[in-house]
């Protein structure tokens, strides 16, 4: 809703915001996200601060903080498109006459689960990536595939015939520039010790699981433990199944 922020906010800068868990509202005109509930406050803090860092390019040593009481409305007026501080609360008389109103936001009525560690995730997703690698295996021969996206990163995988395999492959920076952010060295050795190479032919770590050794639930368990500690995906935005008939 500010013009402005067209220099600051490139597509790298956009992808980041994704990455954290925003989403564009198109109908509020803001990036908006829903912290659970049982979040820490200084958790919910961090996260806005990283925000305003890495997608703003914030000064965090210099920012200006301003609190203010509002009335309870199903919709805050706020600054109009173009204004300084466009789409920020303010229910000042002396703006009234630009403010805008009409917008359809509504918060998730169900806040994303809180996920504290691999464990948590594995609770959420476990059950259903388990059943999609079980899919590549009895359909082995066929041309099937399954992408687990976080919007900050993915892992896919497909069935190898001879020898029967599962083949996954964990998304590097060489096929999308924007992860050079977030696959730091350490986070790259945990993919190491997890046991996926370093991209070769193709530009993307990888892994084969030979069928034989590895059941549906270690591979599906493996996989979002990456997601996890790789890619830093705690629960927000919701995990996205992609196969060879769609996204689902």
């Amino acid at each position: 809703m500010q013009p402005s922020l067209g220099r600051i906010l490139v597509p790298e800068r956009i992808a980041v915001l994704a990455t954290l868990g925003w989403t564009l509202d198109p109908s509020f005109g803001n990036y908006m996200q829903v912290f659970a509930g049982g979040m820490p406050l200084s958790q919910v803090a961090d996260r806005i601060m990283q925000t305003l860092k890495e997608s703003y390019d914030a000064d965090l040593g210099n920012l200006q903080v301003q609190t203010n009481w509002i009335k309870n409305e199903p919709c805050p007026p706020r600054h109009g498109p173009s204004q300084n501080l466009a789409g920020m609360i303010n229910d000042d008389p002396a703006v009234a006459s630009v403010a805008i109103r009409g917008c359809s936001y509504m918060p998730n009525q169900e806040p994303a689960p809180l996920v504290q560690t691999s464990a948590d995730l594995i609770k959420i997703y476990g059950a259903r990536v388990s059943g999609e690698i079980q899919r590549l295996r009895v359909n082995i021969d066929r041309s099937v595939f399954v992408v687990l996206d976080t919007g900050g990163g993915y892992v896919q995988c497909g069935p190898v015939l001879s020898p029967p395999a599962i083949y996954c492959e964990a998304q590097s920076a060489d096929s999308w520039p924007v992860l050079v952010r977030i696959l730091t060295s350490e986070r790259v050795a945990r993919l190491h010790a997890a046991g996926f190479a370093d991209p070769g032919r193709a530009p993307n770590y990888w892994k084969i699981y030979p069928v034989g050794q590895f059941t549906d639930a270690a591979i599906a368990d493996e996989l979002l433990m990456v997601l996890y500690e790789v890619y830093g995906y705690t629960g927000t935005p919701k995990l996205n199944f992609t196969t060879e008939k769609g996204r689902d």
